[in-house]
């Protein structure tokens, strides 16, 4: 079976790369096309007009959310509401309209290869994968992001400054920078992120538990990071040891490998294209590549 898969487009942001993209996506032979994440801004204008142009694939179609996906813009007239009600009822509407399958909602199995995912989440737990360069401090913020008088070590972080989603950074001369996710400015009405992460690796035991006995292979799609080998590896930069508490869970990967017919995984969300072996389990980014036009291409 041939898969094609592409998460991470931020339309508008690489607009001028779409039309190679489309006609990359129109033109192929695949049975499979899988969207996943992070395709347009938080309104549904610009999502629609690239889920049209794409009509001329004639596979088997399927999607997941990404975070940004699940954006909304408090006040605005044309992105109100919440994430959890774009995430549950607008984007699966919208998704449906054009033929697409919600791998949020149900598995699917297509010919002998079942496929199972969704967005994975954040819950910290890949926090100090990687550690920041030696002598980093951070001032401690307050829940409403204001500097505290207190300055702590990496090591001194603890959950309620990662639910924060905010850091100030003290470096070795003293100057500070700042570092984080822009979700807690967008994200509205999700919930605390472990819960809702530990909702998601459930629903994906449960997916996998539901087709294995029926096919022979499974492919399991998120928009974030099930293996700590996906996150960005930059240990000079503490700004990118911050933000990859926000890349994923290892959790997600610990499911996979409790399911033997799991041979590939594909995930987003860091925009680091690659492929890697996590024992007999195939692992791709299907990130935009950087020239900005051509699906990952896969076979299973």
């Amino acid at each position: 079976m041939k898969i094609i898969a592409v998460s991470d487009i931020h339309i508008p942001k690489n607009e001028s790369s779409m039309p190679d993209l489309i006609r990359g996506i129109n033109s192929s032979n695949a049975d499979v096309l899988v969207l996943g994440g992070d395709i347009a801004p938080a309104n549904d204008p610009a999502l629609e007009s690239f889920l049209r142009s794409i009509s001329g694939f004639r596979g088997k179609k399927m999607y997941i959310c990404g975070n940004h996906d699940l954006w909304t813009v408090p006040g605005s007239s044309s992105v109100t509401g919440s994430s959890i009600e774009r995430f549950e009822k607008v984007l699966p509407d919208i998704y449906k309209k054009f033929g697409f399958h919600s791998l949020e909602e149900q598995p699917v199995v297509y010919k002998d290869v079942g496929f199972v995912g969704n967005i994975g989440w954040y819950d910290y737990s890949l926090a100090r994968t990687y550690s920041p360069p030696f002598g980093t401090k951070f001032v401690r913020l307050d829940d409403n992001l204001k500097p505290t008088s207190m300055v702590v070590s990496w090591g001194d972080l603890n959950t309620e400054d990662w639910k924060r989603q905010a850091f100030l950074i003290k470096g070795l001369l003293g100057m500070t920078s700042t570092a984080g996710i822009n979700d807690r400015d967008y994200i509205v009405g999700l919930g605390d992120d472990r819960e809702f992460c530990d909702r998601m690796r459930d629903k994906l035991e449960e997916d996998i538990s539901v087709i294995e006995d029926s096919v022979k292979k499974i492919v399991a799609v998120f928009h974030c990071v099930p293996f700590k080998e996906g996150l960005a590896r930059d240990n000079t930069s503490a700004e990118i040891c911050v933000r990859n508490a926000y890349a994923g869970s290892k959790y997600l990967g610990e499911v996979l490998y409790r399911h033997p017919k799991v041979r590939l995984a594909l995930w987003g969300h860091v925009h680091k294209r690659q492929e890697l072996m996590k024992g007999k389990i195939k692992c791709v980014n299907m990130s935009l590549d950087k020239n900005g036009k051509n699906p990952f291409e896969l076979e299973i």
